[in-house]
């Protein structure tokens, strides 16, 4: 069925009440270790395609006669979103290590989500269903980055991993089939650099290393809506300060 998706200028501006707390561990040779805890309770949400109508006929549709007997989809104040979630951190210089070992440093961290609310059902604001972890769109359950540098002299290397679960990118209110999901990625990136002085650094990036695609779906795995491999990037650069 033909859609037509036009904007909502009465939408109110999302608003959230916050709540952090965080335990931080300092320790030598340069480290420091975190763990956080977080609460987020939006309140009008804004969830898109929710449906308003379909389009009459005649030149006095509103769209000069034009997509008859379309559905409109547009945006909506809808429930109320609770983010609450975990963050781990650890980061260190190796500087313990010997030999050329010393100029080693490594960091990790790892992001935990739990997401609920309720939102429209069926096209409908006056009907709404709870939404549970993984069904609230724009929150990624679980994300984590892993990096290893190292330095010696002009010359630092540094290999990035970067971890996002499957999620939720656009939720439909009319039917569930019609979800859009990312599907999960890891990403592995590499990159060098060389100081030729103070103030002029050589630089090489490898980006996508693992060549890793991209892919979307809709309702489930098997409807598959998007599909690329991006390819590996590499590229070149002067970076100077003047």
């Amino acid at each position: 069925k033909p859609t037509l998706t036009i904007n909502n200028p009465s939408l109110l501006p999302q608003s959230a009440r916050n709540w952090d707390a965080s335990l931080e561990y300092y320790f030598e040779p340069v480290g420091q270790l975190a763990l956080g805890w977080f609460h987020k309770a939006i309140r009008d949400y804004i969830v898109s395609g929710i449906e308003s109508g379909t389009i009459g006929t005649g030149a006095n549709n509103g769209y000069n006669g034009e997509y008859p007997g379309w559905t409109i989809l547009t945006s909506a104040n809808a429930g109320t979103a609770i983010v609450q979630g975990w963050e781990f951190s650890y980061q260190q210089q190796f500087t313990f290590l010997p030999g050329f070992l010393k100029g080693l440093s490594g960091m990790l961290n790892y992001t935990l989500l739990d997401t609920h609310g309720n939102f429209p059902v069926s096209g409908s604001l006056a009907t709404t269903v709870a939404r549970a972890s993984g069904q609230i769109a724009g929150f990624v359950p679980r994300t984590a980055n892993a990096s290893l540098s190292w330095r010696q002299g002009k010359f630092s290397a540094r290999i990035l991993s970067n971890y996002a679960s499957t999620f939720l990118t656009s939720y439909s209110a009319t039917a569930t089939y019609r979800n859009l999901y990312r599907v999960k990625r890891n990403l592995v990136n590499l990159g060098f650099a060389y100081q030729v002085r103070p103030s002029v650094n050589l630089t090489l990036d490898i980006d996508n290393l693992n060549n890793v695609p991209q892919m979307r779906y809709r309702g489930t795995p098997d409807q598959v809506e998007y599909f690329n491999y991006p390819g590996t990037t590499i590229t070149v650069g002067v970076n100077g300060r003047f």
